[in-house]
């Protein structure tokens, strides 16, 4: 036994020396395999840290992005006070630099680093392209309180974001607008007829005080408007009242058109059956979006050639001119006609020389203008072929069909008062028709059926002259967006059916959910929004 056992020991111990051999020799490939495997993936891990870090640059500019929308929905004016803004927490800076970084030199914009990641942001202010360069720089920059600084003509505001991570860099190009008047083919404060249009001083004063409230507040005596069956809202409807219907008027062309209506409840009937057809997607309770008071600072834009004063005729001409008569430049200067190129700055401004502050009865325009001639009135017509806006201190009075030579074009029409359309009234002789003063048209066939623009009647409406007067003239056709503070009548209904005045064809533009006329008015409160985002290749990093 032990003789078997010392034999089997001997034997094994003439094997040590090869299992070692054998043991180093799986070792040797086994290393040669490691070492091959990573040389083969060793490329691939670099792209994926690259890849990361270009995905968190990214990121890391689109939540730089966000970061300003944020500041910019929590005070409006955010951007008056440029790159200086208080840090967003302790201990950081405030990352805008208030102009574009060319990218040579040193790196002067501030940096913000993303809690728990290894990539930072930083803004940079794109100011608007006609602002004039500060006196003594070389370039164009981001200039406290002043917004034209930063808005260009169309209302848009600018922004570069950058982000780092890890030596990745990327940058995205904003433009940011707010939620406008504009954004809807039909906008109201209140649902009700403008106090200003009642039939005498005793009843403006108890429309004032009674029926400036949305409806479930107004009493009895105030008129309500209703949508007549004939009425087509082609586009997003906002109202910060609720509506009444007769019939079946149509609101919306698809979903994607919001029909935000207001109070409580949205809508109602006012005749048996009535219901809106809405074809766009009801949105309601809404909220409100609030006007602003005037359109004063218009004044300051435009250019002393097309600022004018008093009772003023403006006919636009198809070859980019305008015919003007009226009195230029100053409130002594006589009147005259002249024709004129389009203006640069896009805006024709007419102020007031003398005008009643008090009632003036709206309802039996039978002239041209029907207020006194040193009242700030604009009388427009014709066809633009450039970007415009036509502002007045009283009312916009359209007289003819006002049209697009281009249908990439856009007008703007705003009053301080009412934006109104030329139907005089001949109130004497026999078969009259209509109220509250029985008349008859004076015209034979409307003076306007067809208005391209997007109007706006900042302290009343946009209203028909004589509204109530003589027999239908079929459908009133806007292209664009129509904002008011009260509703406007722009005809009357008997028994569901057009009794006098016009039937509503109201289209929306679609330019004007990215463009706007030159310097047309924001609301006092609105949102703003991101419009258009791109990534700006190569990013803005130093040469």
């Amino acid at each position: 036994m032990h003789l078997r056992l010392r034999r089997l020991l001997l034997r094994l111990g003439c094997s040590r020396g090869f299992t070692t051999v054998t043991l180093m020799g799986v070792l040797f490939v086994g290393g040669l395999l490691v070492v091959a495997a990573y040389a083969a993936v060793d490329p691939d891990i670099s792209l994926s840290r690259d890849d990361q870090d270009a995905k968190q640059a990214y990121a890391a500019a689109d939540a730089g992005l966000q970061w300003y929308l944020n500041r910019l929905n929590v005070d409006n004016a955010f951007y008056l006070k440029c790159s200086d803004v208080d840090p967003p927490s302790p201990g950081e800076v405030a990352p805008i630099y208030d102009r574009e970084w060319d990218g040579v030199g040193d790196d002067p914009r501030a940096w913000r680093p993303l809690p728990g990641e290894k990539a930072e942001y930083a803004v940079e202010l794109v100011p608007a392209p006609n602002a004039p360069i500060p006196f003594g720089e070389t370039q164009r920059r981001c200039v406290e309180n002043d917004q034209y600084s930063m808005i260009d003509d169309q209302g848009n505001l600018r922004l570069r974001v950058t982000g780092r991570s890890r030596g990745e860099y990327r940058t995205v190009v904003a433009t940011l607008r707010r939620f406008n008047f504009i954004d809807y083919v039909y906008f109201t404060n209140f649902e009700t007829k403008d106090p200003d249009t009642y039939a005498n001083t005793a009843e403006v004063e108890q429309a004032n005080n009674e029926c400036q409230v949305f409806r479930s507040e107004r009493t009895s005596f105030c008129d309500e408007i209703q949508f007549a069956p004939t009425d087509d809202q082609n586009g997003p409807v906002h109202t910060n009242d609720s509506i009444i219907v007769c019939g079946h008027p149509l609101f919306g062309r698809n979903s994607s058109d919001r029909i935000e209506l207001n109070g409580d409840p949205p809508y109602g009937p006012a005749c048996a059956g009535g219901s809106p057809n809405i074809q766009g997607t009801l949105v309601a309770p809404a909220g409100v979006l609030e006007m602003p008071p005037s359109n004063a600072e218009l004044a300051n834009i435009v250019g002393s050639d097309y600022h004018y004063y008093g009772r003023t005729t403006l006919v636009l001409n198809a070859n980019g001119t305008m015919t003007v008569t009226g009195r230029q430049s100053l409130p002594t200067a006589s009147v005259t006609t002249k024709t004129l190129p389009m203006p640069s700055k896009g805006v024709f401004y007419v102020s007031n020389l003398s005008c009643p502050s008090g009632y003036v009865l709206r309802q039996t325009y039978s002239t041209s203008s029907g207020n006194p001639s040193g009242c700030g009135d604009v009388i427009v017509r014709g066809t633009y072929a450039t970007n415009l806006t036509v502002a007045a201190d009283n009312d916009v009075l359209v007289n003819g069909n006002l049209v697009r030579g281009n249908q990439e074009m856009l007008l703007g029409l705003i009053a301080n008062n009412f934006v109104r359309v030329y139907h005089p009234g001949d109130f004497s002789g026999s078969g009259l028709r209509g109220g509250p003063y029985p008349c008859r048209n004076s015209l034979s066939t409307p003076a306007v059926s067809q208005i391209d623009a997007a109007i706006l009647a900042l302290q009343h409406s946009f209203i028909v002259d004589n509204y109530y007067c003589g027999n239908p003239m079929g459908d009133l056709t806007v292209t664009g967006a129509i904002a008011q503070r009260y509703r406007g009548p722009v005809g009357t209904v008997n028994s569901g059916s057009i009794y006098t005045g016009y039937s509503k064809n109201y289209n929306y533009n679609d330019r004007l959910r990215y463009r706007e006329p030159p310097y047309f008015l924001d609301p006092v409160h609105a949102a703003w929004h991101i419009a258009r985002q791109t990534e700006r290749v190569p990013a803005i990093a130093k040469r």
